[in-house]
């Protein structure tokens, strides 16, 4: 994984383990959040996509986002609990709205990565300028140029699809 996607990917963590936690977090009924509640998640924001950009993983999808976006609702739901200061019992709509919180938060950023890298494969096609050499001295040439000879963009196609037989 380069440097560029995993602070990506660092950033998207960050970001979404804030504000959906506390969206999740009101969502089941765990109240809305005053201003030290909401600065004490984004510090956990901050550090969680510091941590998720620096130690990064092999792999790429879901997966490893999803650990990070679980741990981040976990330590921001603990936030949010100890700083509004009232304990309530994690019940099934708590669970299910973090759950759901990770879930999408997954698929967007997942979702968000290969988006990037399609984009930028399609950029560096599109800004791949080809190099002509002067022409050389000498009597003109005869004939004529008919059109200049397009270069083809393969790095912009995917390569992905089924096998081939």
């Amino acid at each position: 994984m380069t440097e560029r996607r995993r602070a990506f990917r660092g950033a998207a963590v960050g970001a979404l383990t804030g504000a959906l936690a506390v969206a999740a977090h009101a969502t089941a009924d765990g109240g809305t959040p005053d201003s030290t509640s909401l600065t004490l998640v984004a510090l956990v924001s901050l550090g969680l996509g510091l941590t998720a950009s620096t130690v990064g993983t092999r792999r790429d999808g879901r997966i490893p986002i999803a650990g990070w976006l679980s741990a981040g609702q976990v330590i921001a739901h603990l936030v949010l609990v100890l700083a509004t200061g009232h304990a309530h019992p994690v019940g099934a709509p708590m669970l299910a709205a973090h759950a759901a919180a990770v879930v999408v938060g997954a698929v967007l950023v997942a979702s968000a990565e290969r988006l990037a890298a399609v984009a930028g494969s399609v950029l560096r096609a599109v800004r791949f300028v080809p190099l002509v050499p002067a022409p050389a001295e000498g009597p003109p040439l005869t004939g004529y140029l008919s059109a200049v000879v397009p270069v083809p963009l393969l790095p912009a196609l995917s390569r992905r699809g089924p096998p081939s037989a």
